[in-house]
């Protein structure tokens, strides 16, 4: 019987890198067809999917996948003491007249994430639905951000992905490496029993606080960046359990 990662019709130099990955592997990644649908005669063999978030959850109800997360109000519940900045959840009507503020969706990617000035000037903002669950935080100034993905409790592989205003995947100094894995093994300590086993955490620098927690992603669906995507690929595989 084959070990088959479902990988998303769609072409990125994610999967791309993941395919090229799998050939040291005792995985088969397999792109389907258009039409997100899991043939019958391979869904026995798919063990994980990697793809956006919509195809994700499609080929794990065809292919029985549980797709582990954190819960949806996860990140509103970590103490400041390692986001560095106030974060709430809520329904989106629960926020209309908050001002100058970052906020994002927390499923699906109703509107663009981002900082505002107003919420109600969110574009397309009158055909939101303001049931839909958000979250929103304080603005800070990022001065780096850097992806984890995370296995049992430790980072496998990480990569930058933004540094002072710009994208950059450089490799960290040796003091930032050091910092973030010594933040970490403090905040993994306090919320490992809160997270899946598999899971991508990205963490940062935020200017005149220092390092904090940016927010938790789901490993099947996050972009890879320059993280070793042999090292990823095991944490994908692991972040979907075959009932």
């Amino acid at each position: 019987m084959k070990n088959i990662i479902a990988l998303s019709p769609m072409y990125t130099e994610d999967s791309n890198n993941l395919k090229k990955a799998s050939l040291n592997s005792s995985y088969e990644l397999s792109r389907f067809n258009a039409k997100w649908n899991v043939p019958e005669e391979f869904r026995a063999e798919v063990i994980a999917v990697y793809g956006e978030d919509i195809y994700a959850e499609i080929v794990a109800e065809q292919c029985h996948l549980t797709l582990t997360k954190p819960d949806d109000n996860w990140l509103s519940k970590v103490s400041e003491e390692f986001t560095k900045r106030k974060i709430s959840y809520g329904k989106l009507k629960d926020f209309v007249h908050e001002e100058n503020i970052f906020i994002k969706c927390s499923d699906f990617k109703s509107f663009k994430a981002g900082v505002v000035d107003k919420v109600t000037n969110i574009k397309g903002f009158d055909t939101l639905d303001l049931e839909s669950m958000v979250f929103t935080s304080d603005v800070v100034e990022w001065e780096l951000e850097v992806r984890c993905f995370v296995l049992n409790h430790q980072i496998i592989t990480h990569s930058s992905y933004w540094r002072n205003n710009a994208f950059d995947t450089n490799p960290l100094s040796e003091n930032e490496q050091k910092d973030l894995f010594e933040f970490f093994d403090r905040f993994i300590t306090q919320y490992a029993e809160t997270l899946p086993k598999a899971i991508v955490l990205d963490f940062g620098i935020i200017k005149g606080k220092g390092w904090a927690l940016i927010e938790a992603n789901p490993a099947w669906c996050s972009g890879l960046y320059a993280c070793d995507a042999e090292k990823a690929l095991e944490v994908i595989v692991e972040s979907c359990i075959k009932n």
